[in-house]
C-alpha cells in the first residue's frame, strides 16, 4: 500500500514539474507606449510569441509583432479602445485589457445594424471551442489513469492467486 501511495504522489508531483503556463505584463511607459513582456512561469523564454494589439469594436489588429529574445516588445497605445493578445502557441494564450493613453481614447461612433431576418439560435462552432485547460482538470485525469492502472493490477494478482487455487 504504501507503493501505491507513493507512485501516487510521484505522478502528481511529475506533472506539476513539467507544466507550465504563458505569463504577460504589461508596463506603461508614461510617453503613450507600452511593454509587453512575456515568459513561462517556469522561467523558460517566450521568444518568438505573438504579440497583437486588437481593437475592441471592429476588432481590426492595430499592432502585430512577435517577441525578441529579451522575451518583451515596446508599442504605440492606440487611440482606440483595444486588448492585448499574447499567443504562445496552442493552449498558451493570455489577454488583458489595453490602458488607455494621456489624453483618453477617442469617441467611436457604433453603427446600429437592422436585421431582416429573425435571430436563429445559433450552435457554437467547434473551432470555437476550448478545452479547459486548469489543473484541476489535469490532476483528475491522471488521477483517473492511476485508478484505472491500479484496478488492473489488482485484477491481475487476484486472477493469478485463484488460478494457484484451482490449481492445487
Amino acid at each position: 500500500m504504501k507503493i501505491g501511495v507513493k507512485l501516487v504522489l510521484f505522478m502528481l508531483v511529475y506533472v506539476q514539474l513539467y507544466s507550465h503556463t504563458l505569463v504577460m505584463n504589461i508596463i506603461e511607459n508614461g510617453d503613450d507606449t507600452i511593454t509587453v513582456v512575456g515568459m513561462f512561469n517556469t522561467g523558460e523564454s517566450a521568444a518568438g510569441a505573438l504579440v497583437k494589439l486588437e481593437a475592441l469594436d471592429s476588432m481590426e489588429i492595430l499592432f502585430q509583432q512577435r517577441l525578441s529574445n529579451e522575451n518583451e516588445i515596446t508599442a504605440n497605445i492606440p487611440t482606440v479602445p483595444y486588448k492585448i493578445i499574447l499567443d504562445g502557441g496552442p493552449g498558451h494564450t493570455v489577454e488583458k485589457m489595453g490602458t488607455a493613453p494621456k489624453n483618453g481614447f477617442e469617441k467611436v461612433e457604433t453603427k446600429t445594424a437592422t436585421k431582416t431576418e429573425p435571430n436563429k439560435e445559433q450552435r457554437p462552432s467547434r473551432n470555437l471551442m476550448q478545452i479547459s485547460s486548469s489543473t484541476a482538470v489535469t490532476v483528475s485525469i491522471i488521477m483517473a489513469f492511476v485508478l484505472l492502472v491500479a484496478t488492473i493490477v489488482v485484477s491481475i494478482i487476484n486472477t493469478n492467486k485463484l488460478m494457484k487455487k484451482l490449481k492445487n
